[in-house]
């Protein structure tokens, strides 16, 4: 399909569909892993490849450490690699532990339980480590709301060094960017609680639509259609649901207007021509008479592999990433053409090219309103998932 043209397919009212930008968010895998421990704090069970699995039972992902603090309630985690410019707290605990039957995210709000190093000990020596003093800023973390400790470990004594948040709650949507003391690289520890699908995943509102993700399927919109597709792939068992689920999904309307310039750029000079104006990471365009029916035909992408097994290829892929996600949406105010854009909501991007550009921004009758959703009103039930052990 790369080789037709768009005013062919818009004429057909068919998808158009080229390509994606951008590097899809993979699920995690994790199988079988070590043994367990004989005690909490001896939580470094043998991990091979696939990951780890704690004393209590709760599968880590390979390249995370976990530590089950269940005199907390709370499961730590660590990006084995650091979380230079990424991934935020929130990502860290979808990625570890969505393997698991229950949905984990991180605890946004958490009281900051341990603001000095000896008090943090004992969930440092869950991870593996103890903790030693740090340079530059230390004891203070240079990133609000986060516990950070050095990627590297002291080979003579097993230790990292140690820096704390100063506030009194602990962030998900913060990282360390390129904070560094002396080369000195770290991660974040963070967080995870258990969660129900639609109770998982909150949002400032704005820029999204609500303050939390919750299942409203029912409508011709693109969260709703989203959504729709989100709930179902679950129930029907799709190789995209993880055993914990897929919560819903939910929208940035802060960024439609820019989004609106795209597909109206697009639309006359070739899809994806105005790729990254509004700060997205992975785009996909399309026509249709609602943007359910572009949601329809995204989901048409799938295809089977050569295992037999239906998978969600192309278009499609976006729409089921596991986690906690958010997307914006734009159409053309002169044809059906839409611009789907995933996983990014830079409002600072839209709202600068929409002020440096006056007039190329718009809405329309189909556009979203800009006020904020009651997640407790007239929401639906989550999908029942198949029996997971």
């Amino acid at each position: 399909m790369a080789g037709m043209h768009l005013n062919h397919l818009i004429l057909k009212n068919v998808l158009w569909i080229l390509y994606s930008v951008g590097t899809m968010l993979a699920g995690c895998s994790n199988s079988n892993g070590g043994a367990s421990a004989d005690t909490d704090t001896e939580q470094q069970e043998t991990q091979d490849t696939e990951g780890a699995i704690t004393s209590t039972g709760v599968k880590c992902a390979a390249g995370y450490t976990c530590y089950d603090e269940q005199s907390a309630d709370v499961i730590w985690v660590m990006k084995n690699d650091g979380n230079v410019n990424g991934p935020t707290c929130k990502d860290v605990c979808e990625g570890a532990l969505s393997q698991n039957c229950e949905f984990y995210a991180c605890d946004a709000g958490r009281p900051v339980a341990y603001p000095e190093m000896s008090d943090f000990q004992e969930v440092a020596a869950g991870l593996g480590f103890s903790c030693r003093e740090g340079g530059c800023w230390w004891p203070e973390a240079p990133s609000e709301g986060l516990y950070l400790v050095s990627i590297e470990v002291d080979a003579t004594d097993g230790s990292r060094s140690c820096f704390f948040p100063t506030e009194s709650t602990l962030r998900c949507d913060t990282h360390p960017g390129n904070a560094n003391c002396f080369g000195e690289r770290y991660a974040t520890v963070c967080p995870c609680v258990q969660k129900l699908l639609d109770e998982a995943c909150q949002w400032e509102c704005g820029p999204h639509h609500t303050t939390r993700a919750v299942w409203k399927t029912s409508g011709t919109s693109c969260v709703e259609r989203i959504n729709y597709w989100r709930k179902r792939a679950c129930e029907e068992g799709w190789v995209e649901c993880p055993p914990a689920g897929l919560p819903p999904m939910v929208e940035c309307t802060a960024c439609h207007e820019c989004a609106n310039s795209e597909a109206a750029f697009d639309a006359e000079n070739g899809a994806h021509a105005s790729f990254g104006r509004c700060g997205e990471h992975v785009q996909g365009e399309g026509g249709g008479a609602t943007c359910a029916d572009v949601i329809d035909a995204f989901v048409s992408e799938r295809t089977m592999d050569e295992n037999g097994v239906m998978r969600c290829e192309g278009h499609c892929g976006p729409i089921l990433s596991p986690g906690c996600q958010t997307f914006f949406w734009g159409k053309d105010n002169d044809s059906n053409f839409h611009t789907l854009n995933w996983r990014s909501c830079n409002v600072d991007t839209c709202e600068t090219y929409c002020s440096e550009h006056p007039g190329e921004c718009f809405t329309h009758e189909t556009s979203p309103s800009m006020t904020c959703d009651d997640p407790n009103s007239g929401f639906e039930a989550g999908p029942i998932l198949p029996e997971c052990s």
